[in-house]
């Protein structure tokens, strides 16, 4: 019978495999060449369009912009306007720009208005909490308040990729933005100023001086590949945010698919698919190893407690921080099993006739705690003074968006920059004992796989700086267990401290039992 892990690796390379098939079909479609049934293009990569700019104000042309620009389809086009406002810049202050694009014999690819200014929920600034007496975006008043945000760039995407379609077999997405004439299809254009990057959104606090603001046309040419993931993301967005997904993860899922290439975008894949696959593998025989377990020898109370508590604090700051989801929900799985494993850790216990019972620790099980009490009493002399000086700082030297930010930022702070302090009790445990046997070796093995991806994360998703920095430390830490499972290798055919063999071994003697037993009723029956 196959294992639980290996039909999970190969289900995920399978589907690794098929989405990376899928996007190979996006990216490099197969060209039409029959001689009919085929839809051609009509421009060549170096033909030449015309843009024309108007801005419109309360539906009046009002004159300030009215500019024709002339570009190449494979250069795009990178133009600065100055747009005149009405201050206050509120809900009746109607901004638009029209704008069309030509080809050089005059024909309309694409006309369209676009609104330059919209009203979102402000973002949260940071000030400082010693000598600000409070920000208008931080006041519990304010929440949800609605601020206008100006459009400072509208970027318009251009087809650079010449493709020939079948007649019956144009891409779905794609189908609506191609035009016919009779030299072929014109060239494709994609503008939607609600998909574009939030950063495109600029936010207006303070009225513009001189009611002047200013808007950036971005032409730029786009792969056929490229063109249609685009498309295939706006129709999945649209259906994410009526499911009441927050427009800041459909826009780092724009991130991930939109602003990278196709190598990094695989390779981005890749990872992912493992990253959840080693993150299930590893809760999974963390859980199996923990409910198999019926004492605690050789295993850091302390270092279990400390763990519940810095993926709490951790979890909440992934959540304050607004973190990925990719990050922050295996961080809050990870929190629950820790809290389970300090209940079995204490063996604590409720039940309805007995109500809470705290169960009786072992005398070797309180020798343990005695040497790690002993160690974590040295890493306490040096870790308040340091904690407290770093909170004293951060609060009159550095920017918080709220006195329960500082709090929080203070004390993951602390995780982070401790935590490789906190996580040596096991260590210390590990060199008196001179075993390593009372680990979980292989939820270990899986959680340090997932923190080398992690490391791969930090530099492609929005995480805070300290969580990425963590990221090497948890590195530094598995390479000295692995250094100490060198140092004292496990002795598979002993008894370990939980009064236990090995898996394999124990089904190696089950099968050397019966083996001998046979013998033996076979040898009494010839006598």
């Amino acid at each position: 019978m196959f294992k639980l892990s290996q039909v999970l690796l190969a289900f995920s390379l399978g589907y690794f495999c098929f989405v990376s098939w899928s996007l190979f079909e996006v990216f490099f479609p197969s060209n039409c060449k029959g001689p009919s049934g085929c839809i051609t293009p009509g421009w060549k990569p170096d033909d030449e369009l015309k843009v024309h700019l108007q801005f419109i104000k309360g539906g009046v042309f009002t004159g300030d912009i009215s500019t024709t620009e002339t570009f190449k389809i494979n250069t795009g086009l990178v133009k600065k306007y100055n747009c005149m406002v009405d201050v206050p810049l509120t809900s009746d202050s109607i901004a638009t720009v029209r704008l069309r694009l030509l080809t050089s014999t005059g024909s309309i690819i694409s006309s369209n208005d676009f609104s330059l200014l919209t009203h979102k929920e402000a973002t949260r600034t940071a000030f400082n909490l010693m000598t600000s007496h409070g920000s208008p975006n931080n006041s519990n008043n304010d929440h949800g308040l609605l601020v206008p945000f100006w459009l400072s760039t509208l970027r318009v995407y251009v087809l650079q990729t010449p493709v020939s379609f079948s007649r019956y077999n144009v891409p779905g997405e794609i189908v609506r933005r191609i035009q016919l004439s009779s030299k072929g299809y014109l060239p494709v254009v994609y503008v939607n100023p609600n998909f574009q990057a939030s950063s495109d959104w600029l936010e207006v606090n303070q009225p513009p001086e001189n009611r002047r603001l200013e808007m950036v046309l971005s032409i730029e040419p786009l792969s056929i590949g490229h063109l249609r993931l685009r498309c295939m993301l706006e129709a999945v967005a649209d259906q994410l945010l009526s499911y009441g997904i927050k427009s800041k993860e459909i826009d780092e899922i724009r991130g991930i698919f939109l602003d990278t290439n196709l190598y990094l975008l695989l390779t981005t894949l890749f990872v992912s698919v493992f990253h959840l696959l080693f993150s299930f593998l590893a809760f999974k025989n963390d859980i199996s190893f923990w409910r198999r377990s019926d004492n605690s020898v050789g295993i850091s109370l302390r270092t279990i407690v400390w763990r519940f508590v810095s993926s709490l604090i951790i979890f909440l700051h992934l959540w304050e921080e607004k973190s990925s989801l990719l990050v922050s929900v295996p961080m809050g799985i990870s929190t629950l099993i820790e809290l389970w494993k300090l209940g079995r850790m204490t063996k604590f216990s409720i039940s309805f006739y007995h109500g809470v019972r705290w169960g009786k620790r072992s005398k070797e099980e309180e020798a343990t705690d005695q040497l790690d009490a002993q160690f974590m009493r040295w890493l306490m002399y040096i870790m308040i003074p340091l904690c407290i000086g770093g909170s004293v700082y951060s609060l009159f030297y550095l920017p918080h968006r709220s006195w329960y930010s500082w709090c929080l930022e203070t004390m993951v702070n602390g995780v982070y920059a401790f935590g490789l302090l906190l996580m040596t009790p096991q260590l210390f445990l590990n060199y008196r004992l001179k075993s390593v046997a009372h680990l979980p070796w292989k939820a270990m093995t899986y959680k340090a796989f997932n923190t080398f991806i992690d490391d791969f994360f930090a530099f492609i998703i929005v995480m805070p700086t300290s969580h990425r920095i963590a990221c090497l430390r948890d590195d530094l830490i598995f390479l000295i267990y692995l250094y100490q499972r060198w140092l004292y290798p496990v002795d598979k055919s002993r008894i370990n401290e939980f009064s236990e063999m090995t898996d394999d071994n124990f089904q190696s003697k089950s099968t050397s039992d019966v083996t001998s037993s046979n013998s033996d009723k076979g040898k009494s029956k010839l006598a």
